[in-house]
């Protein structure tokens, strides 16, 4: 297992460098652009929905890496905000995103994590929260 962590000021601007330092540590490998949604996405909405986004908040990205799954997590500073999913659809690759069309703008972030994820699930309450999220890696097929 391969651990890393960051600490980001909540700010929307920083969601951008979270998709840097994800793909940063979690390399080019198949599969690795799913991570980086999936982070960015959580990131996202710890600065949109949580108190991270106020005027000196903060969140942190935890990403690990496992023989056959990444693991994604991102603790924010909580808030008064319930969690809200949408049934997903099952999304097997990027490409498969094309389907959600403008979904994705109109607060389907966490239906589609749960799409591209094995499992996840959320910790905490109103004082912070930690979203983690389980992605399996693609087997390579022999040539």
């Amino acid at each position: 297992m391969s651990y890393w962590s960051k600490t980001f000021d909540g700010r929307p601007e920083h969601v951008s460098e979270v998709r840097k330092f994800t793909r940063k540590v979690i390399g080019d490998y198949k599969g690795a652009d799913l991570v980086e949604l999936v982070a960015s996405e959580l990131a996202g909405n710890a600065v949109r929905h949580s108190d991270s986004g106020e005027p000196g908040g903060q969140f942190t990205l935890h990403l690990a890496t496992f023989p056959n799954r990444w693991q994604v997590r991102v603790d924010d500073a909580g808030g008064p905000r319930e969690l809200h999913v949408c049934e997903p659809k099952p999304i097997e690759s990027i490409d498969d995103l094309d389907a959600f069309g403008d979904e994705v703008e109109a607060g389907r972030g966490l239906a589609l994590v749960a799409a591209v994820s094995s499992q996840w699930g959320v910790l905490g309450d109103q004082a912070g929260r930690a979203v983690w999220v389980e992605i399996l890696k693609p087997r390579e097929i022999p040539a």
